[in-house]
């Protein structure tokens, strides 16, 4: 008797199991999945932020260009409606007056470049930081500037593109290293610590 109940037990344990694989698959199935959605999602987002740093770099390239030729026509369609500066000596302006600060001569720059320029992006890919450092000679906000500043710059990608929302300048006033990024170029040098640098 009993080893009619085990074969039966047995028969019925097989049988069970012949019938679970559909069940068992899907979900064995599940993890490696998600893990393939999860690396695709990865992969997207690796080519989004490369996409996105490379338009970012154009875009502070174009400002710097910009600013350095005065065109006050581009950086009003640069900023945004909330655009907010804040200048190494703490004050802040707002996009309306930096662009009557240009207009009336009190920013006006006889060189600007940017280096240095590391670019972090959100995973959706319609905001972005960089942070460079510019070296600049010129007069910025009605005072003198000649040396360099780590530049912060926090970007919206809007219907009209990259568009600036926020920048934030810091005299370069010791020798540091530079920013970290897969694209830094030599150290920073010693710099002149005038008051409202770049951008």
């Amino acid at each position: 008797m009993r080893k009619f109940l085990l074969f039966a037990v047995l028969i019925t344990v097989s049988f069970a199991m012949a019938c679970a694989p559909a069940a068992n698959n899907s979900t064995a199935n599940k993890p490696a999945n998600a893990a393939n959605a999860t690396n695709a999602s990865n992969t997207n987002t690796g080519a989004n932020a490369a996409a996105v740093e490379s338009e970012i770099k154009k875009a502070v390239a174009d400002m710097a260009a910009s600013l350095q030729k005065g065109d006050v026509a581009a950086m009003e369609k640069l900023y945004t409606d909330n655009y907010m500066f804040v200048a190494p000596d703490g004050s802040v302006v707002n996009g309306s007056d930096r662009i009557a600060s240009m207009k009336s001569g009190e920013t006006k720059y006889d060189s600007i470049s940017y280096d240095e320029v590391s670019v972090r992006s959100n995973a959706e890919g319609n905001g972005a930081v960089s942070i460079s450092r510019a070296t600049v000679k010129g007069t910025n906000l009605g005072k003198p500037v000649d040396g360099q500043y780590r530049v912060t710059h926090v970007w919206s990608k809007t219907k009209d593109g990259w568009k600036l929302a926020s920048g934030q300048t810091t005299p370069i006033t010791s020798a540091s290293g530079p920013a970290k990024s897969s694209t830094n170029s030599n150290a920073a040098a010693p710099a002149n610590s005038n008051s409202n640098g770049g951008k």
